[in-house]
């Protein structure tokens, strides 16, 4: 049996995991298609199109984002890389996904692929006005682009891409963070329908990748606002952390709290949450060490008392959700993205349930993250 994952050091876990991920890696890139289109639902390799029709650019450019910085050889994994690349830029104009730009520009800076324009061109990408367009986007999607160009500015050194990112920057940090609570909303003015309703019902995602952007930016340019936005929302998820370490899902930008503590994700718990929080500290924000040892832990020391860790199937598996009726689900929904359901996390959970599922993307951000934490040179990223 492994040892537990709570008295492991960061690096004897991701040392742990890390064949776990370079399998799924292996088996989720499509060698006829060359993306990352497989994943496995309910224990089984399905193609991700049929359920999540943009997860295939998503995973794909993430996948290329964490190989890369874990310095991977894309020829273990069955890839080539520059067929790869193509690849991405054709899907990228086939999905028509502009939220997910962010991650292909930066996926194809971190494999020093084509220039910025061309890569716009080659994805049949057009942006007008900068601020006009991020009002568009969730704030995730917002802090997607501006890592991106983060990483092209690092790159190029150029003028133009610079302008971009600042832009970019300035709708996270004047727009979507809210001093009050010290939380960000979950998407723009301008937002389409659907998250424009929920725009102060933020998810965890939102809070997390604006933490990253904002961290990257700041060790760019020591952008000092940057830094101090990017420490205190860290402080705040922090503070709203559960005593198991999990980081849960939805927050309410406008009264505070969490509506909807679950889903409880592992990739939030082994990847995107420790790859913020050391981004925060190695650009001269505050150091959260505690949280972060919490959140790995929680992949064994959970509210189920499960291992998330599967070294038989092998995998990670994705989260620990309500087990609910349809109805009582939709209404929980409801209530929470609407603003009436109070702070969830402080009251106890329905029934819940493991989900057995895990996308690409998840095992990337995975070996990402055990790149910071074993010290491996970041070469062409930011951090």
């Amino acid at each position: 049996m492994p040892e537990p994952i709570k008295q492991k050091t960061a690096k004897a876990f991701y040392d742990d995991v890390d064949s776990i991920c370079i399998s799924g890696l292996t088996q989720s890139l499509n060698k006829q298609t060359h993306v990352y289109d497989l994943q496995i639902m309910d224990k089984q390799w399905v193609n991700t199109y049929e359920f999540y029709p943009t997860e295939d650019l998503t995973s794909t450019a993430i996948c290329l984002i964490g190989i890369t910085r874990a310095a991977v050889d894309p020829a273990t994994l069955g890839m080539d890389l520059p067929e790869t690349l193509e690849a991405m830029y054709e899907l990228a104009k086939k999905r028509d996904y502009p939220g997910g730009f962010g991650l292909v520009v930066w996926a194809n800076a971190v494999c020093d692929g084509v220039d910025y324009n061309t890569l716009k061109q080659r994805c049949g990408f057009k942006i007008g006005d900068m601020a006009s367009h991020v009002q568009t986007l969730t704030t995730m999607e917002t802090a997607w682009l501006a890592s991106g160009l983060a990483h092209e500015y690092k790159r190029t050194n150029d003028d133009g891409i610079k302008t971009l990112l600042d832009v970019t920057i300035r709708e996270l940090m004047d727009n979507r963070y809210q001093v009050r609570h010290q939380i960000v909303t979950h998407a723009g003015d301008s937002a389409e329908s659907g998250h424009g309703i929920r725009r102060w019902i933020a998810n965890f995602a939102d809070q997390v990748y604006t933490i990253q952007a904002l961290a990257f930016y700041s060790k760019l340019t020591g952008d000092e606002k940057a830094i101090k936005v990017s420490s205190d929302l860290a402080a705040r998820m922090v503070d709203l952390q559960g005593a198991k370490g999990q980081w849960w899902w939805h927050y309410d930008s406008k009264r505070g709290g969490s509506p909807q503590p679950y889903s409880v994700y592992s990739v939030h718990q082994h990847g995107m949450a420790p790859m913020a929080l050391r981004a925060c500290e190695s650009a001269g924000g505050k150091s959260f060490e505690e949280a972060v040892v919490m959140s790995r832990s929680w992949l064994d020391d959970n509210e189920l008392g499960v291992n998330m860790v599967d070294h038989d199937t092998p995998t990670l598996w994705r989260s620990i959700e309500y087990d609910q009726g349809k109805l009582g689900d939709m209404t929980r929904k409801a209530r929470s993205l609407l603003g009436f359901a109070g702070d969830q996390s402080r009251m106890s959970p329905p029934a819940l349930r493991v989900n057995f599922e895990t996308r690409p993307y998840e095992w990337a951000w995975c070996i990402y993250a055990g790149a910071i934490e074993r010290g491996i040179d970041p070469a062409g990223h930011i951090v």
